[in-house]
Parts: structure tokens; C-alpha cells; sequence
């Protein structure tokens, strides 16, 4: 009974200490609060961006007056009114109403409880600013119907300045030869600030997709291989080309025609934009083959007397004579040095004729290409044929470099060799580089230093650190090498050996031993030169004096 009454005592306490823990949990929710209760905002935001609502538009640094929509919504119980906005944008964002800086909107309409409105801002976007994504808050003051005083709100929101994509359309040759197939190439250039996105291409009126005979305009019988073509992402200031082969018939030879194509793609909003362009092309005259072939030199030197080389050649089996030339450049900075009209007697069959043309060029055009237009008559067969030509030249400055005083030099108790790079042209060379190597038995590293651009007004001095692998010194052969690029990027090699000198190393411990040995070999010179003075002195013989007397 005894235990039973203490097994029940503890049982009691127990349930004292764990039943006030469980009865405190309802205290968790307020008096009168349901859990299923919340509290609701009457207004949410929903997207912000440029343009006007149902319709985003591209922008780009510098444009003015531009609108900025803000859609939000009336999620509240109650239809709200008096609705006012105010914007607060980052640096480069201005008012473009506001004569007080600030940017505001107004609703002059109810919105209803569940129905989405906006408020449409007007700005100004600094030429500064770039082409990303910004982060602003809006203010929105309303209020509640059949409730008298204001509420107000705030939202951070993010928006785009995306830039302006800009479409054109044009054939990289729009000459095309009647009765041939020929290559073709069409060039989507994008010259705004934003990128086209998606860009996808067809052929207006097309019959099938394999062998496809355009029916619009004049591109009647004109069989192109394809008629649809993905060309992808355009990116701003650039482009990307499509090719694809045309048969155009010999009907058609001298005419203009006009190829249809309706463009899809998505602009930096977002919207997908449809739009048509249409691409010329000129179709040669029936017989366009030219039997002479002019070749000509690539580029000419800036500032320099020179001639200009041309090869006539004849390319048909028959031969021909009386050439007459006349060659005019398009440009007055291009000087030819005598009349610009040249006679050839004949030409043999499948043979050349060289013209050595005197020519100048200004600096003015230096970097340029020079057009040149060609009027060729001669006689073939007893007629006279007309042709015209063209051909063109790049204009490239003078590059003339040479290294010099290459030698040993002591710079902070460093040796290096150094030298000098001069350029007697008259532009500047880019990206220099000298290298050191070692040429025979140098036991001097190879290494290098970068010297940069080499100016026409005083040489480039350059000093390679000496790293060797053994004692330097006596005369040691190494190759320089200077590397540099030209306008054109192109790079240039000039190597040259030199032989550089470390003179002669002789350790200080062997000058005070040589001074020794000289000391001691004068003190034995100097005992030498005494003995064999007194062997000499005590070998002399007296001379005995004889009195001669007379007889008395």
C-alpha cells in the first residue's frame, strides 16, 4: 500500500510540471486571432519598364522624354483612388516635365479591388549612363473609397536601359554574272546600341524550300538553293552573313532585281519584330569576260618617291595589239608622275606586259586604300573592244629600322648589354621586343625586353639584364633580335649578331702575389749581381810597375 500511495504521489507531480507546458501553446496566437486570418496590402507591384502599358520599347543613353510604365495592382478590399506616384531613380535618370527635379505620375482613375493599373512616368536619360540593368523605388500615395485621409506605400524595383537595335540588310556583291550560278552573301548589319536576338530570314513568296523559284517582283526564274535562314544574335555594331546560290537566267542579263525577305527577331524588350527588307542586285550585260587581267601590288609606301608595277596579261589564245590604258586614282593625294595614259604595241597570247608607273603618295592618306579607275582599248581580231577595270592599292607608312651600339654596360651593379633601336621611316612602329640568345661557347642566357613603340624622332635605347652561367668575361657572340608590328599589325623581324666584351677578369689575390714574386726576383737579382761583383774584384791581378835605369 506503501508504494502504491508513492507511485501515485509521483505521477501527480509529475503531470503538476508538464501540464501548465502544454496548456501555454494556445497563448502563442492573440486573443480573437484566427490562424487562417491575414493582413492584406492594398496595392502590389507587379513589372516595370519602358514604354506605355502592353507595349515595352527599346532606349538607349541619351534619349529624352521617354516613358517609364509601372504596373501595379489594387489588392486590397477596398476600390482605391487619388493615386499619385513618385519616382526615385539613380544618377543619369532626370524629370522631363518636372521643373522641380521630381519624377511623378498620376492616376485621375479608380482602380478597382483585383484589377491591375499603372502609372506612366516620363524621363530623360543622360548620355553617361550605360546600357544595363538599374534598381529604383517608387512612392504611391492613394486612397481608400468611402475613406477620408492618404496612405502611402513603397516598392523597389529593378528595369533595363536596353539599348536600340537598328536592322539593314545588304548583299556583300550585288553584282551578279546572267546564265551562271553564283554565290551570294547577304549581310545583317546592326549599327544601334542594343543586340537583334533570334534573327530569322525568309524568302517572300517562295514555291518549296529545297529549289526555290522567287515569284515577287522581277525574280522571275531566278532559282535559289535555299529560302530560310537562322542567322541568330546580331550584337550591337556588328554583323553576321548568310550565303546561299542563285541561277539567274540569261534573260535577265542588265537588269536591276529585287529579292523580298521578311525578317523575324526579338528586340532587347523582348518583343518578337516582324519586318520585310529588300536586297538589289545588278545582273551583268550578257557577255562580260575580259580577256586582259591586271595585277597589281597590294600596298604603296607613304611619302616616298616609288614606282608603281602593274602586269598586263593577255588570257585568250588569240593575240592582241594597240592597247591603249588610262588609269585615273580617286584620290588628288596619290600623284602620278607623267601622263596617266599608256600604249602597248601587242600582247601574245597568254603572255604579260609589265607597266612601271612613277607615283607618289601624300601623307594624308596614309592607312587608306587608294581606288583606281582602268579604261582599256585594243584591237582583237580586227575589232576594237572597250573594257573598264578597277583595282586598288592600301597606302602604308615607312618603316625603316636598325639597331646599333650594342655593348656591355654596368647599370646598378647589373650587367647588361645595350643598344639602340632607331627608325629613319616616317611612322612609328608598335609593340617592340628585344632579345638576347647566345651564339658558339657564350655561356650568357637567353632573355628579352619589351621597348614598345619605336618613334621616327630619336632612338629607342634598350638594356637586356645579363644572366649567365658561368664567369663573364673576354668577348662573347650573341644574336639580337628586335620584333615589332606595323600599322597593319603585321609583324617584323630584324636579327644581327654583335660581339659584345667583359674584359679581363684577374682576381685581386694573384696582383699582390705577382707583386711579391717581383720583389723577391730583384733581392736575388740584386744578391746575384753582388756576388759575382766581389768574384770579379778578388780575381784582378796587380800591375807591377818595372823602373827602366840607364847606363851610366
Amino acid at each position: 500500500m506503501i508504494y502504491r500511495a508513492i507511485t501515485l504521489a509521483t505521477l501527480f507531480l509529475v503531470g503538476q510540471f508538464l501540464i501548465p507546458g502544454y496548456a501555454e501553446t494556445p497563448e502563442l496566437n492573440p486573443p480573437g486571432e484566427s490562424p487562417f486570418e491575414h493582413g492584406f496590402v492594398d496595392i502590389k507591384f507587379l513589372n516595370a519598364y519602358f514604354g506605355t502599358l502592353g507595349q515595352k520599347i527599346e532606349v538607349e543613353p541619351g534619349n529624352k522624354n521617354v516613358p517609364l510604365t509601372v504596373v501595379l495592382s489594387s489588392s486590397g478590399t477596398e476600390d482605391i483612388t487619388g493615386i499619385r506616384g513618385i519616382l526615385s531613380l539613380p544618377v543619369g535618370f532626370s524629370s522631363a516635365s518636372s521643373s522641380n527635379g521630381l519624377i511623378q505620375a498620376e492616376s485621375l482613375q479608380t482602380a478597382p479591388s483585383g484589377q491591375a493599373f499603372s502609372l506612366t512616368f516620363f524621363v530623360n536619360l543622360d548620355n553617361s549612363i550605360n546600357i544595363h540593368d538599374y534598381s529604383g523605388t517608387v512612392k504611391i500615395t492613394y486612397s481608400r473609397v468611402r475613406e477620408s485621409g492618404e496612405r502611402t506605400v513603397f516598392f523597389d524595383f529593378n528595369f533595363k536601359v536596353t539599348g536600340k537595335s537598328v536592322l539593314n540588310l545588304k548583299a556583300d556583291n550585288p553584282f551578279l554574272q546572267p546564265a551562271s550560278n553564283n554565290d551570294i552573301a547577304i549581310k545583317v548589319e546592326n549599327s544601334g546600341s542594343g543586340a537583334l536576338n533570334n534573327v530569322d530570314i525568309t524568302i517572300q513568296n517562295t514555291q518549296n524550300s529545297n529549289t526555290t523559284a522567287a515569284s515577287a517582283g522581277n525574280l522571275d526564274n531566278v532559282v535559289l538553293d535555299q529560302n530560310h535562314w537562322n542567322v541568330g544574335t546580331v550584337p550591337a555594331g556588328s554583323s553576321n552573313s548568310f550565303p546561299f546560290k542563285a541561277f539567274v537566267p540569261q534573260s535577265l542579263a542588265g537588269q536591276t532585281v529585287h529579292l523580298p525577305l521578311l525578317v523575324k527577331y526579338f528586340d532587347g524588350q523582348g518583343n518578337q519584330i516582324t519586318t520585310t527588307r529588300t536586297v538589289d542586285f545588278i545582273i551583268g550585260p550578257a557577255s562580260t569576260t575580259s580577256i586582259l587581267s591586271i595585277s597589281s601590288p597590294s600596298y604603296l609606301l607613304m611619302g616616298v618617291m616609288q614606282n608603281l608595277t602593274l602586269e598586263v596579261q593577255n588570257t585568250s589564245p588569240s593575240k592582241i595589239s594597240d592597247v591603249s590604258i588610262s588609269i585615273t586614282p580617286n584620290s588628288n593625294n596619290l600623284k602620278i608622275f607623267q601622263d596617266n595614259k599608256w600604249f602597248i604595241k601587242e600582247i601574245n597570247p597568254l603572255t604579260e606586259s609589265k607597266l612601271v608607273i612613277p607615283v607618289f603618295a601624300d601623307s594624308s592618306i596614309e592607312g587608306q586604300a587608294v581606288n583606281y579607275d582602268v579604261n582599256i582599248q585594243y584591237t582583237k581580231e580586227g575589232s576594237t573592244v572597250i573594257e573598264k577595270q578597277n583595282f586598288a592599292t592600301y597606302i602604308r607608312g615607312v618603316i625603316d629600322i636598325s639597331v646599333y651600339g650594342v655593348d656591355v654596360s654596368e647599370i646598378a651593379e647589373k650587367k647588361m648589354i645595350i643598344g639602340n633601336v632607331l627608325n629613319q621611316g616616317n611612322i612609328k612602329a608598335v609593340f617592340g621586343s628585344v632579345t638576347i640568345e647566345p651564339l658558339e661557347n657564350s655561356n650568357i642566357k637567353k632573355s628579352n625586353q619589351y621597348i614598345g613603340d619605336i618613334d621616327i624622332d630619336a632612338p629607342v635605347p634598350f638594356n637586356v639584364p645579363v644572366e649567365s652561367n658561368g664567369e663573364l668575361s673576354g668577348d662573347q657572340k650573341v644574336l639580337v633580335t628586335l620584333t615589332y608590328k606595323d600599322s597593319l599589325l603585321q609583324q617584323h623581324t630584324i636579327t644581327q649578331v654583335d660581339m659584345v666584351s667583359f674584359g679581363t677578369a684577374a682576381p685581386q689575390t694573384n696582383q699582390d702575389f705577382s707583386q711579391i714574386q717581383l720583389v723577391i726576383l730583384l733581392a736575388i737579382a740584386a744578391g746575384i749581381g753582388g756576388i759575382v761583383f766581389k768574384i770579379k774584384k778578388s780575381k784582378r791581378v796587380p800591375i807591377e810597375k818595372k823602373v827602366t835605369t840607364g847606363a851610366s
